[in-house]
């Protein structure tokens, strides 16, 4: 069951020398399912191009045993390149197939009784779509691929939603994050969660439309625990009220995004949770005007609260203590806050490993996202 999450950064150069620097410094431990890769394209047009590029180098590396790949458009703190890599560690029991569906390609990881699906770099048409376009037309195409391999959307356990100009609003008034979230609820509306929803990230990039990555987990027996973990700091975000959603809607009412703040996959005695992306949000209100600083540390003690092992216990997993965090992904606004959010990460986690990008976050007035993974034990 086991996900390893892998970093790794190149020093600024032309993009094709820092994407072949990313792939010649990486080497495979265990299973490379997804590689997700960071830089700075100047508009759409050199977004698409990239991201097909990035496609056929990974393609000329791995040949038909290749990690699914995306690309967003975020600049690092270095002004070079990163690349993350999701890793899973196979069994004897496990079957892993390269399957295709409508132009996705994805993994598929069976074993008797369980299901994994890894897909990720699902774009809708950057070029000439709007974003509430986009958004429709992504999840209507990772519907097609789950309902070609029989798993309900309700399977879903982990998703990254990169969402352009994420605090935008179009000519009609309607931000880019509430039409987001508006074909999201709907996309869900007919799933059973009785785990909850998946752990999610919503954050902005500087162009790249609407592009999903996800992970989903199918098991028909009980030896999988998947639950889905509440903070009692935080209003759950699906229970937002509607005076924190913005713009206009198409719908009768704004709908809510749809995560919960963390979701953990136990088996036997140990396990993985994944950290939804977290800011400095207390009941349902941010803290603002209170600087990059006092947020980071607001946003690191909602993460400890999320994976202590009361909290974990209270959602019903067994662990014996908190979550043994293994690595953030840290989102900041602004760039001259980067070295500072740094330093508080870095005073109390000296040894995480983390990649910073620069990117909008959720609410205008928020200048920090962390999300991560922790092991359970």
């Amino acid at each position: 069951m086991e996900i390893i999450h892998r970093f790794y950064q190149v020093a600024k150069a032309s993009f094709e020398e820092m994407a072949e620097g990313l792939l010649t410094e990486y080497s495979a431990h265990y299973m490379p399912v997804r590689m997700v890769f960071f830089g700075a394209p100047i508009d759409n047009d050199e977004y698409v191009f990239h991201l097909n590029y990035l496609k056929e180098v990974v393609k000329k590396r791995f040949g038909d045993k290749q990690p699914v790949v995306s690309y967003v458009a975020q600049p690092i703190d270095t002004e070079g390149m990163a690349m993350e890599v999701h890793e899973i560690v196979l069994t004897e029991q496990d079957r892993v197939t390269y399957r295709k569906h409508a132009d996705i390609p994805y993994i598929m990881v069976e074993r008797d009784g369980c299901r994994r699906l890894f897909l990720g770099g699902v774009t809708g048409d950057v070029l000439h779509h709007s974003i509430c376009r986009q958004s429709e037309d992504v999840f209507a195409r990772i519907r097609q691929v789950l309902d070609n391999e029989r798993m309900p959307v309700s399977a879903i356990i982990r998703q990254w939603n990169y969402i352009e100009k994420i605090t935008d609003y179009d000519n009609a008034g309607h931000q880019h994050y509430q039409d987001f979230n508006d074909a999201r609820s709907l996309f869900y509306a007919n799933a059973e969660w009785k785990n909850g929803y998946p752990a999610a990230t919503g954050i902005g990039t500087q162009c790249g439309g609407i592009m999903i990555d996800m992970d989903v987990l199918l098991c028909e027996d009980d030896t999988i625990l998947v639950a889905g973990v509440d903070n009692p700091l935080q209003v759950a975000a699906h229970a937002y009220s509607q005076q924190v959603l913005l713009g206009e809607t198409q719908l009768q009412a704004k709908t809510t995004p749809k995560f919960e703040r963390a979701k953990a996959v136990w088996k036997d005695n140990h396990g993985f949770v994944y950290i939804s992306g977290t800011a400095a949000i207390r009941g349902e209100q941010s803290l603002e005007g209170v600087g990059i600083e006092e947020q980071t540390a607001i946003t690191l003690e909602n993460i400890e609260y999320l994976v202590s092992g009361g909290n974990l216990r209270q959602a019903g997993v067994p662990v014996t203590g908190n979550a043994g965090l293994v690595n953030f992904r840290v989102y900041v606004k602004y760039r001259e806050d980067m070295e500072k959010a740094k330093t508080v990460i870095e005073a109390k986690y000296p040894e995480l490993p983390a990649i910073y990008t620069l990117t909008d976050v959720c609410r205008s007035e928020l200048l920090i996202e962390i999300e991560g993974l922790g092991l359970l034990q």
